[in-house]
């Protein structure tokens, strides 16, 4: 049976080179860390945006372009305003040369007065009425038309006829016609005030010249004829 030979090996150990070279690997890691975080730090620091100057920068402008919006809206609301009230100002004279042009036509150039249709426009009050009466000269004439217009409004009470002057029903006339004095015409404005259960159908005017020369002139209209919703 054959013998097995054992060998021995002997090796020294240095505790204390052992460690230092741990502590010195150690030291080398840490360093190496380190190094890294300066890299990574500086590099931070160098692409950094100063956020904090921008962004007053930014609210500045912002602001700025705020306050001009603003101003712009003020400037479009003063010009819409301007242009609305001229086309107020634009209708009203457009309104006006009509009815000069109304006057003036050639077919109503006829010798003496003139009377327009009366117009009779509603408030708020059923029973009050806005109206408007017109009287022109026809032919051209250099005299001066004097003389008094009277109106009537004729109607119905439960049933009953009546006949209301105007002069009764506008507080301002106080009982009086309307005075006529002009060369080339003259235009009355008002409100009446109809009693109640009155019921409208027909307006008679009558206008009674003392100048140039004595002459009388008359017209009837039907309250449907004479009844306007804007005047």
């Amino acid at each position: 049976m054959a013998r097995h030979h054992h060998r021995t090996v002997i090796r020294r150990d240095h505790p204390r080179r052992t460690l230092l070279v741990r502590v010195l690997l150690l030291l080398a890691f840490v360093l190496l860390l380190l190094f890294a975080y300066g890299i990574g730090h500086r590099s931070g620091s160098i692409s950094r945006v100063p956020l904090n100057d921008s962004s007053d920068e930014f609210r500045a402008r912002i602001s700025e372009l705020e306050i001009r919006v603003e101003l712009d809206k003020q400037a479009l609301n003063t010009l819409m305003e301007s242009l609305a009230q001229s086309r107020g100002v634009n209708t009203e004279l457009e309104g006006e040369l009509a009815f000069y042009r109304e006057v003036m036509a050639p077919e109503e150039l006829a010798e003496g007065v003139r009377l327009r249709v009366p117009r009779f426009g509603p408030t708020a009050d059923p029973l009050r009425w806005r109206y408007e009466l017109v009287v022109h000269q026809g032919q051209p004439a250099e005299a001066r038309f004097i003389g008094e217009l009277k109106l009537r409004v004729v109607g119905r009470v439960l049933g009953q006829p009546e006949a209301l002057d105007l002069a009764d029903l506008d507080e301002r006339l106080a009982g009086q016609p309307l005075p006529i004095n002009f060369r080339y015409f003259q235009r009355f404005e008002g409100e009446l005030l109809l009693p109640p259960g009155f019921t409208p159908e027909r307006v008679e005017v009558d206008v009674a010249l003392r100048k140039p020369k004595a002459n009388r002139v008359s017209a009837a209209h039907d309250w449907s004829e004479v009844m306007v919703y804007t005047l």
